[in-house]
């Protein structure tokens, strides 16, 4: 499988039950790994289906409102006698507001048959409506579970931003880790390379009497230590390839990093990827997920509030033996009605009395709450700004100490070509170098991480990126 990504090209050949992928590029830049990362990883992709699971609960919720058609038909017949045969149809259509609509029809006979059951015609129709005159009007358990879904549609929306960004996040720190320990092994790699080339020297030198014996086994045993030095930073490198490997994904497969890619960080389009704009600390994702949770246990209290009051249900249907479908002319005569009315008082009311306290708690808490995470989100962004610039002085340091280093080392080395050092002062000078370029190289690598995190702790990405919402 060959695809173009950026100016490079990848080479994904699928092999094994396990269905792995072995990339062989040669360079993998951060920009094309966060690219791939958003595009195809399954972690992503999981996110989505939170989103899915919101509007699967608007959906539930919606269906309170959905018109209800019932049928009923029942029957009674003993020793030959017919008592009674009942059937009923009915339409309800519940309402926003505590109002249902119902249009009903039924027809009944029999020998036995109740009176209030009786039709003096064949059938007998009604229309009418029920309705809650205190509990439902201001708010009702359908209204409020409507409102809920939509605001939980909103918080798994802003919710989704926060997961996403840290799978970006996650992953851009593990590209970042792959790209120090390259870096790390390259260094070793080269220095090796300088460390058997200078124990071919002392030896010749020694052979030809112009070192002694001595030397040769001291260059030996730092050509020795160089080698291990580069074996363990060989397997930090696999091991960071590795934890690169978990976010590659193409089509629903798995990539592995073949030992011939490397990665490649080129500070102007690092820049570019991860540059922040102003951020207003209000439209924080975090900060609108609980503000959101906070409406919702607004609805709750107000559902529970709305509890404290007597239920009054008023039932009213007009009656009529015409057919609305075939007689134009239903009529609607107030003489030929069911009414009903129904009070429910309780009397100490402490079930109601207790869920409104705990209602109010909830809210409260989730102030709070709110007010604690700003402050959080203000201090932690303040602090990942001071560090990522002061993490850049250190870098800035570092790099000189590293060439200062470099050039303590270069010296000491036409000094000891010269007759005029020893190796063991060279050796010296090379560890310290080395550590020098590491410690260099760290700092980067911590400076680069701080501005990633920075950035997605201030950077939300368009929901629609990822998916359609």
């Amino acid at each position: 499988m060959i695809r173009i990504i950026g100016i490079y090209c990848f080479l994904f050949l699928l092999y094994t039950v396990n269905i792995h992928s072995v990339c062989a590029q040669e360079e993998l830049t951060i920009e094309n790994f966060v690219d791939i990362v958003k595009s195809y990883h399954p972690y992503v992709k999981q996110a989505q289906l939170r989103l899915d699971a919101s509007e699967a609960k608007l959906m539930k919720a919606r269906g309170a409102f959905d018109p209800q058609l019932l049928y009923g038909q029942s029957q009674k017949q003993f020793n030959g006698s017919k008592y009674y045969e009942k059937e009923q149809t009915q339409l309800i259509i519940p309402t926003f507001f505590g109002l249902s609509l119902k249009a009903q029809m039924q027809q009944a006979q029999g020998n036995y048959l109740d009176p209030e059951n009786l039709v003096s015609g064949d059938q007998l129709y009604s229309v009418g409506a029920s309705l809650d005159l205190t509990k439902g009007l201001l708010t009702n358990p359908r209204q409020t579970a409507l409102k809920q879904a939509k605001l939980f549609t909103k918080q798994a929306y802003e919710e989704n931003i926060l997961e996403v960004n840290r799978i970006l996040e996650t992953a851009s720190h593990a590209y970042l880790d792959w790209y120090k320990t390259y870096r790390t092994f390259m260094i070793f790699d080269r220095f090796v390379a300088n460390a058997a080339f200078r124990f071919e020297g002392v030896k010749k030198r020694s052979e030809i009497g112009d070192l002694a014996v001595i030397d040769t086994t001291e260059a030996r045993i730092i050509y020795n230590q160089r080698l291990i030095e580069r074996e363990s930073a060989r397997l930090e490198l696999q091991k960071n390839a590795l934890g690169v490997s978990n976010f590659l994904w193409i089509e629903e497969q798995p990539i592995v990093l073949s030992e011939s890619v490397t990665p490649r960080l080129d500070q102007i389009k690092f820049n570019s990827l991860f540059k922040t704009n102003t951020f207003d600390i209000d439209t924080h994702p975090k900060l609108r997920a609980q503000s959101i949770k906070r409406s919702q246990l607004i609805l709750e209290k107000r559902l529970q509030k709305n509890n404290l009051f007597p239920e009054v249900n008023l039932n009213y249907q007009w009656l009529s033996e015409t057919n609305p479908i075939s007689q134009m002319n239903f009529a609607l005569d107030p003489e030929n009605n069911s009414t009903g009315l129904q009070i429910k008082v309780p009397l100490f009311l402490r079930k109601e009395r207790a869920n409104l306290k705990l209602a109010s708690i909830k809210v409260n808490d989730m102030e709070w709450e709110l007010s604690q995470t700003k402050v959080a989100l203000e201090n932690k962004i303040q602090a990942l700004f001071i560090q990522k610039e002061r993490l850049r002085e250190q870098e800035l340091i570092a790099k000189q100490m590293a060439d200062d280093y470099q050039l303590l080392y270069m010296g000491e080395k036409k000094k000891f070509e010269a007759g005029e050092s020893s190796l063991f002062l060279v050796n010296i000078r090379e560890s310290k170098l080395i550590e020098a370029i590491i410690k260099s190289i760290s700092l980067e690598v911590a400076q680069r991480k701080t501005e990633i995190t920075y950035h997605y702790a201030v950077t939300f990405p368009e929901i629609s990126i990822f998916q359609k919402f």
